[in-house]
């Protein structure tokens, strides 16, 4: 038995005299007590489990709002690698990934190694802190999967000068009172020491005389802190035991984290500019500004003359924000276009789907906007900006006045590219019409703890060609060629009771190197104004093909959106690109999703069939920080009980994951639509699962569009 905090000072161990613990218990208590009788902003420093804390315990603190940690530490027996972020200006979430040495992950396989466990914590800060009163946080640790170290906690702190401290109590793991003192001298702000009493119940960790765990006695522990801007670093003594954490800190709310110091410029050339008569009597002003406009990267460009309105439909391939599109469209356009012309209007489209039209119905203003004499509010008050009209858009392209099918410009050329867009090198055609093709010769994926190894690689080249065939029509297809992996080494058969929807994954990588990935062709609709469509058929992913489709509702104002999915579908034969196995199921899924757009905050809610023909609903939570970065989680609960590990009959496993997606703009030196996305979840699992989408509406458009309930004004960003 072992001391158990403050409510049991007068219980011994054999392994504890009673002369020693109780004195050091209350020795480090006295310190944060004797500091709250002296009276900065309080650090909020990871602890070793990546919550913010002490150095084993937590604190009342967490990090002001977005910003994202990633960090390594190390407390024997236990190494971890955890990540939190600060989701909502009162909200710290955490996850970590826990190896324990000394302790088989699984006694029949030794390729696993040690054995590793996954958790998830959450903060919830209910009193920030005044000048009377501490701050005040309730908290828990691995709240969900196998618990292995679970717990929950309140906590308080309070800054007194140099001094930061904290008071707090917990059950389970943490096992009574904890406390603890950071002393940041104001000589040197990035220097920090800090000592606590660690509360943490070792003694009863999991398979702790393995591990050696229940030698650790926990009490008094300190710690020497440096912090930089973006890194920080700890050291840590415990009686005889040396820990270390190590982070880097991203402020997500920072708009770009490396400036886009090679992003073109602007279009400004001035020249002598047509009268309307003129522009429609010679094809060569059209053209030059056609030309023009695609030579900046703009795509399926359409030009009409109606009356004294200059019209065009456009979208770009490279720029990140709509309205700088737009707004780099404007100004070549009031340069190139007719002079006496009293308005310019510019429809933005996405896959040939009309998202917003901008209308300038003032091209002095415009003009004093882009020499900078007038403000974008006053500009905003003669730009009107509306969903666009089907009717408008078809009537705008019969009247089209030119569309170059032929013209060369640079991005018809093949393009090596090297270090832009998250490759190393890609090599790139692409047509004025989004016709072309892409070689990409390294793409690397990462597969973690399946029973047979806690680690996994594949890594491959993909060849994609595309063509747009009509209107909203086009032709996707992408091949693929594996260079080096070693998920196929997977041998352990799947013990799932449901379809293997993805549970054989590995076997889909002991077949040919080279295999067809996607071959899909896609009719975008615009039936109505806010009303999307798509049809989609052929090879939809590496596991699943087939046919189906999707629609989506916006409402005229508000911050909600709805959409119905409906995909028939068979499963590929991991042996052969172009044939199917036995197994088939249509799955139907039903989505709501609603914005909160003061948070960047959006949840959704998808209820239907999923891919092994279980009935359920599937929630998701995502939050999109100025930066663009988004992050986000799922949870899944269908009727399709998986009882495979974790999982049991009394209580299945329930799908779950979370995601990062980083726009690739704000690390590269040149703006790009690009993302990198990671997530984290089982990959071997097939309760809850769904095919991946050939272009989900939703997704596609949500960026640009929601006008009225996005964080960002479509205005805001319309470059000068």
């Amino acid at each position: 038995m072992r001391f158990k905090g403050l409510t049991t000072l007068g219980r011994t161990s054999a392994a504890t005299p009673k002369s020693y613990r109780p004195r050091h218990v209350y020795l480090t208590l006295l310190v944060p007590l004797f500091a709250l009788l002296f009276s900065k902003n309080a650090a909020a420093e990871p602890s070793t489990l990546g919550q913010t804390g002490l150095i084993n315990m937590p604190s009342a603190r967490i990090e002001e709002e977005g910003t994202l940690r990633f960090g390594l530490s190390t407390f024997d027996p236990y190494a971890r690698l955890w990540s939190s972020i600060t989701l909502l200006p009162r909200l710290e979430l955490s996850g970590r990934y826990t190896e324990i040495d000394g302790v088989r992950g699984f006694e029949d396989n030794d390729d696993f190694g040690d054995f590793k466990d996954k958790a998830f914590d959450a903060k919830l800060l209910l009193l920030h802190e005044s000048r009377y009163l501490p701050a005040f946080t309730i908290g828990t640790q691995d709240f969900t999967g196998t618990q292995l170290f679970s717990a929950n906690f309140i906590a308080l702190s309070k800054q007194f000068g140099d001094f930061d401290v904290t008071l707090g109590y917990g059950d389970e793991r943490i096992d009574g009172g904890f406390g603890g003192v950071r002393y940041r001298p104001s000589w040197n702000k990035k220097l920090g020491f800090v000592v606590e009493y660690d509360a943490n119940d070792y003694e009863n960790d999991f398979r702790a005389a393995e591990s050696g765990a229940d030698e650790r006695e926990g009490g008094p522990t300190y710690a020497f802190e440096y912090k930089s801007r973006w890194f920080g670093t700890q050291l840590s003594l415990q009686s005889d035991v040396v820990g270390a954490n190590i982070y880097a800190s991203i402020p997500l709310t920072v708009r770009e984290f490396v400036p886009n110091i090679n992003e073109p410029a602007p279009y400004t050339k001035v020249t002598s500019r047509p009268t309307t008569s003129e522009w429609r009597r010679n094809i060569g002003y059209p053209l030059d500004l056609v030309r023009a406009l695609q030579r900046q990267g703009y795509k399926n460009v359409q030009l009409s003359l109606n009356g004294s309105t200059l019209e065009a439909n456009l979208t770009h391939s490279r720029i990140s924000l709509m309205s700088r599109a737009v707004g780099r469209a404007a100004r070549t356009i009031f340069l190139l276009g007719p002079r006496d012309i009293e308005s310019i209007r510019i429809t933005y489209t996405v896959n040939d789907l009309p998202v917003l039209t901008y209308t300038f119905k003032d091209t002095y203003l415009l003009q004093y906007y882009f020499d900078g004499l007038v403000s974008q509010q006053r500009l905003a008050e003669s730009v009107e900006i509306v969903y666009s009209s089907p009717e408008h858009v078809d009537q705008s392209v019969n009247d089209t006045v030119v569309v170059l099918d032929n013209l060369e410009v640079d991005d018809r050329k093949i393009r090596t590219l090297i270090g832009e867009e998250g490759h190393i090198i890609l090599v790139r055609r692409q047509d004025a019409f989004l016709s072309g093709f892409e070689l990409i010769p390294f793409n690397l994926r990462f597969f973690f703890n399946d029973p047979s190894g806690a680690f996994r690689f594949d890594t491959f080249s993909l060849a994609k060609y595309s063509k747009h065939l009509g209107r909203g029509f086009f032709f996707n297809t992408s091949l693929r060629l594996t260079l080096f992996e070693d998920v196929s080494d997977v041998t352990q058969p799947s013990n799932s009771l449901l379809p293997h929807v993805r549970s054989d994954v590995a076997l889909y990588k002991q077949g040919d190197d080279l295999r067809l990935d996607t071959l899909l062709f896609n009719q975008y609709f615009y039936p109505r104004r806010r009303v999307y469509a798509r049809l989609s058929a052929g090879y939809y992913e590496e596991m699943f093909g087939g046919f189906g489709g999707q629609i989506l509702y916006l409402p005229r104002r508000g911050n909600w959106a709805i959409d119905l999915s409906v995909d028939s579908l068979k499963q590929r034969d991991p042996d052969d690109s172009f044939e199917f196995i036995d197994y088939s199921v249509v799955t139907v899924l039903g989505a709501f999703h609603y914005r909160f757009p003061a948070l960047g905050l959006t949840t959704t809610a998808r209820a239907g069939r999923f891919l092994a023909d279980d009935d359920g609903i599937r929630f998701e939570l995502k939050r999109r920080f100025r930066s663009g970065v988004e992050v986000g989680a799922w949870y899944t609960v269908t009727n399709g009980d998986d009882i495979t590990s974790p999982g049991s009959p009394d209580d299945p496993y329930r799908d779950k994951g979370i995601f990062l997606s980083v726009p690739l703009s704000t690390l590269l030196t040149k703006d790009t639509q690009a993302r990198s996305n990671l997530a984290l979840s089982p990959w071997t699992r097939d309760v809850g699962q769904m095919v991946i989408s050939p272009g989900d509406l939703y997704e596609t458009l949500e960026r640009p569009l929601m006008l009225g309930s996005d964080e960002h004004d479509p205005l805001t960003d319309l470059e000068k």
